[in-house]
């Protein structure tokens, strides 16, 4: 089995370094056009079924490619990304000047009324080994999300905090393996493959 864990298109908020979080926020025309690339490259790979976050960004994303492949979406908040609070929706910079006087990651999200980290990698981690045990014995699965939950997955499959920086740009591919029958059940076969855009 693979899964296929795909970044959500550009936005607008991207484009001009504001962060998202749980602001809800469409897919610009560049994000459109991704995210049919996206489609059209995922076309063929024996995908059988589609995941999606609830977010407008990431089902927007799944709906293109799911209109190429003529596959329904099961959509679930479990796997919105990670919200800072009050610092969803400001520019990157005001976040980092924050993070510095505050000095500690973790202490200035929940200052800031945002999701603890160890909430949102267990919320994450967990929906993503309930949609395997689902449906293992189906084909492969696409998953499509954010940037800091497919960080989440791949951190949690190599059990390294330090891929949580993992570059992951707009409608990225990353190619899992999953085998429950191998001692090393997973196997990170691409890591975010931007080319299809191209």
């Amino acid at each position: 089995m693979k899964i296929f864990l795909v970044r959500h298109g550009e936005t607008d908020y991207g484009k001009k370094h504001i962060t998202t979080g749980h602001i809800d926020i469409p897919l610009n025309e560049t994000g459109k056009k991704e995210a049919q690339a996206t489609a059209k490259f995922l076309k063929g790979r024996n995908i059988v079924k589609i995941f999606s976050s609830s977010l407008s960004r990431t089902s927007e994303t799944a709906k293109i490619i799911a209109s190429e492949l003529n596959l329904p979406i099961v959509v679930y908040d479990e796997l919105m990304e990670h919200t800072s609070g009050k610092l969803d929706g400001v520019p990157l910079k005001v976040f980092f000047d924050k993070l510095k006087s505050v000095g500690d990651f973790e202490k200035m999200v929940i200052q800031s009324g945002g999701e603890p980290w160890n909430v949102f990698t267990e919320r994450v981690w967990n929906k993503f080994l309930d949609i395997l045990n689902e449906n293992e014995d189906d084909g492969n699965i696409l998953i499509v999300t954010h940037g800091g939950v497919t960080r989440t997955i791949i951190s949690e499959i190599f059990g390294s905090s330090y891929l949580k920086v993992l570059s992951q740009g707009n409608c990225c591919i990353n190619v899992i393996s999953y085998d429950k029958e191998e001692e090393n059940k997973f196997r990170v076969e691409l890591v975010n493959y931007t080319y299809h855009k191209n």
